[in-house]
């Protein structure tokens, strides 16, 4: 992606686009943190807010359990009062699933913005997907 002479700034020595918008979200700076399994949590996403962040993703969330609302996954899917967007990553290996999950998470209001993630190479969620298969 090719960016014209006075639309990047200087964030930390790097030349960054001066403006990211994903859908009607602007994200200031353009710096988006990765969805991590066991640290994107609360806590975390706060401290990335209070340093430069700009879009925070929590942990990766599993469809299925999601669905099920499961205990920890729905503590999972907190987010912090001032939280926006509200942005969260969806996996899935079951369409069923995903769609119900989607469908959730848009008719309850849980998140904003959500990410899609088909194909996670962390090793448990690579033996689920086998399982699934």
């Amino acid at each position: 992606m090719k960016i014209a002479a006075g639309q990047c700034r200087n964030l930390r020595g790097v030349s960054v686009p001066s403006t990211l918008k994903i859908g009607p979200f602007a994200v200031d700076p353009p710096v988006v943190l990765a969805p991590m399994a066991g640290i994107t949590n609360v806590a975390f996403r706060q401290l990335c807010r209070q340093y430069g962040a700009g879009l925070y993703v929590c942990e990766m969330i599993t469809a299925r359990a999601l669905v099920e609302r499961d205990a920890m996954t729905m503590h999972m899917i907190t987010f912090d009062e001032g939280e926006s967007p509200r942005s969260m990553q969806l996996y899935g290996v079951d369409p069923r699933n995903v769609g119900e999950a989607t469908k959730m998470i848009v008719d309850e209001n849980l998140a904003d913005h959500m990410d899609m993630n088909f194909g996670c190479p962390k090793s448990t969620h690579l033996q689920q997907s086998l399982l699934a298969a």
